[in-house]
């Protein structure tokens, strides 16, 4: 009776070979906790109660390093003084960009229904990979920051655990 015993090495290989691959892949990923922090402009669209915002800022980030911070803000004026916000978004620097999502939640507050030019931003933004060095990033950033409607000016703060 013939036993093939080359059939019980090539499995316990190839199951070593696994476990070190993931083990590698896993060593691989880093898991920090992200701060940044953006000033720049906004350019405004209103129609009807829908406003579309297109924001474009410079700042510096954990990791990234000095780049910049753009996107598309979704908003309505249907429920004063808070109106959710959604849209996309990037966060870029010299080892590459954050591709980022705002989630639901999301909120830009007017001070007042007389002052609807001061207008305090909070929220959370999803990572969703990215590219260069951020290519498989992930996270859940939260926002928080403020617009001055009337100058088309805004900052804002980004802190949250990221992982690359």
């Amino acid at each position: 009776m013939k036993h093939f015993r080359g059939l019980p090495i090539l499995i316990v290989a190839v199951a070593l070979a696994a476990i070190v691959a993931t083990s590698a892949f896993a060593a691989a990923q880093k898991k920090i906790t992200f701060s940044g922090s953006y000033k720049g402009t906004v350019t405004e669209k209103v129609d009807g109660s829908s406003i579309s915002a297109t924001a474009a800022a410079t700042g510096k980030g954990t990791v990234i390093g000095s780049g910049t911070l753009a996107g598309v803000v979704k908003a309505t004026t249907a429920n004063p003084p808070c109106s959710p916000i959604s849209g996309p978004g990037t966060v870029s620097g010299p080892k590459g960009k954050l591709k980022l999502t705002v989630t639901t939640g999301s909120r830009g507050c007017a001070a007042g229904e007389d002052d609807q030019n001061n207008i305090t931003l909070s929220g959370t933004a999803k990572v969703t990979g990215g590219t260069g060095t951020f290519k498989k990033a992930k996270g859940s950033l939260h926002f928080s920051g403020h617009y001055d409607r009337k100058g088309g000016s805004f900052n804002v703060k980004l802190t949250g655990p990221l992982t690359y």
